[in-house]
Formats: structure tokens, C-alpha cells, sequence
């Protein structure tokens, strides 16, 4: 992989480590503050069964500690698809982050929300947009996993549980997998996630919903999460630029999906 800094236009920091909460200190410490105040975690809790096929909490509450920690204020939100949200969130043990740190849990199936458009959309030419990322730094957190469909589920494919599908989920939420490589683009081409950590301490093998566990032992970091994908999916095996949405979201200036444009920090 060439790592020519005059050629790299994004840079993925790749953590190993025993101490999660150090792990994510020192990783975030190679990237700017977000620019807005308000922090949203996005995991991935598109059901209620335990990692790896899920996010684990306490990834998710290493990065509140952090957030809180410089000051911004924290919310936790999921548009869960094959469960009710607040389900996952109970069974899944993100209620106790609640208790202890006081941050806000959000369904997004349920979110307030407001029409917007792009007639250049690849396939979603018009959106729900979810009022509690509205102005808010999105942090997509999805664990580093395998799908039957598009390859891999990192952190584009996990920002289409941050969209709208109150009661029709299946119905509403379905519609992407009419054009499954074009909605993963066109959702994060209307929220613009602000950064991606990647859980890759225990992998996700073989499907979405029933991933197998594999001790990998790395996290992946990178406020360009076309870039965290790319190298997410170097490590599951696959050639990032023959996984379709990550190509098509570099096309469409997402972000960089060539590793030979990615500068990767190990720590």
C-alpha cells in the first residue's frame, strides 16, 4: 500500500490495544475536533443479538466519555430494523449509559423529521431527513463485518439506520434494497457522517444478521469514512475498490476508496 503522503488525500489511524478507553483517546487525538456541538453516535443495532453481528457498548461509551469529556453534548441514536429500537438499546445494555452519563437515547425510526431533495441522488431523489442529526456531528460506529449482499456493513451501510420507518419498517426502510449500492451513497450523501470508528476487535464473518465471531483485535478510526471502510475492507479480505457502494461513493466525492490514497497510522 503506498503511504507517499504527497499522493494520500485521507489518513485511517488503525489502533490495537487491551485499554478501549485509552485506544480511542490516543486514535481521536490524530484528528481535529468536530465542528459542531452537538455529538451523535450512530451504532449499529440493526437488531437485538450481542456482537459481533451488533455494536458493543462499551465502544460506544469509550466515545461518550471522550465527547463528554471535551465538552460536547452526546446523543446515542438508532433506527433499529428487524426489532423495536428501545429493544436493542435494553437487551444490548445501552439503558445503563442513560444512568450513568446521562446522554440521550434516540429511536430515529420515530424522529421528527423534514423532506429534503436532490435530483442528482443516484436513487433516493428525495429523503426523511431525521431532525436529531439536523446541525449535529454524526460519528458512525459499526463493527467490522461482512454482509451477504454488499460485501461488507461498515460505517456507510450502517447510516441507513439512521433513517425514518416508524411502524413500516420493512416497508420503509426496504425500499433501499431496490437499489441497495445506490442508497448506501445517496443517505450518507444527505446526512454526511463527520467521522467512523470501526470496531474490529471481534469480526463479523459470514452474513449480517448471523455474523460468525473472529478475533481480529484492531479498531479503525478516520474522519473520512469512505477512507475507514476502504481499509475495513482490506481487512476482511476483499479489494475495496471491487465493493460497489464504496466505489460509487468515492465517485460521487464522499471520500477516498483507492488505499493507494490512504495514509494509514498504525498505533
Amino acid at each position: 500500500m503506498h503511504q507517499d503522503l504527497y499522493f494520500c488525500v485521507s489518513r485511517v489511524v488503525v489502533a490495537r490495544g487491551m485499554d478501549l478507553f485509552k485506544i480511542v483517546r490516543r486514535a481521536l487525538g490524530y484528528f481535529g475536533k468536530p465542528s459542531r456541538e452537538r455529538v451523535v453516535l450512530k451504532p449499529n443495532l440493526v437488531i437485538d443479538r450481542p456482537p459481533p453481528v451488533t455494536t458493543p457498548v462499551e465502544v460506544v461509551e469509550a466515545l461518550v466519555e471522550y465527547y463528554r469529556e471535551n465538552g460536547f453534548e452526546v446523543i446515542i441514536a438508532e433506527g433499529s430494523g428487524w426489532c423495536d429500537t428501545f429493544t436493542a438499546f435494553e437487551r444490548l445494555g445501552y439503558l445503563e449509559l442513560v444512568k450513568k452519563y446521562g446522554v440521550r437515547l434516540v429511536d430515529l425510526n420515530v424522529d421528527d423529521f423534514e423532506i429534503v431533495r436532490n435530483p442528482k441522488a443516484l436513487f433516493l431523489k428525495e429523503f426523511e431527513f431525521p431532525l436529531t442529526l439536523k446541525d449535529a456531528y454524526v460519528v458512525s460506529v459499526p463493527v467490522l463485518k461482512e454482509h451477504s449482499i454488499t460485501g461488507v456493513t461498515l460505517s456507510l451501510k450502517n447510516m441507513l439506520g439512521a433513517t425514518i420507518g416508524e411502524k413500516a419498517r420493512i416497508a420503509r426502510k426496504g425500499r433501499f434494497h431496490r437499489s441497495l449500492n445506490e442508497s448506501i451513497v445517496d443517505v450518507n450523501l444527505y446526512i454526511r457522517p463527520g467521522f467512523a470508528v470501526i470496531d474490529g476487535r471481534v469480526i463479523g464473518i459470514g452474513g449480517e444478521l448471523g455474523a460468525r465471531p473472529r478475533k481480529l483485535g484492531i479498531m479503525i478510526f478516520s474522519d473520512d469514512p469512505v477512507a475507514a471502510d476502504a481499509i475495513g475492507a482490506k481487512y476482511l479480505g476483499k479489494d475495496p475498490l471491487s465493493i460497489r457502494h464504496l466505489r460509487l461513493a468515492q465517485e460521487s466525492g464522499l471520500g477516498t476508496a483507492d488505499p493507494d490514497k490512504i495514509k494509514i497510522v498504525i498505533i
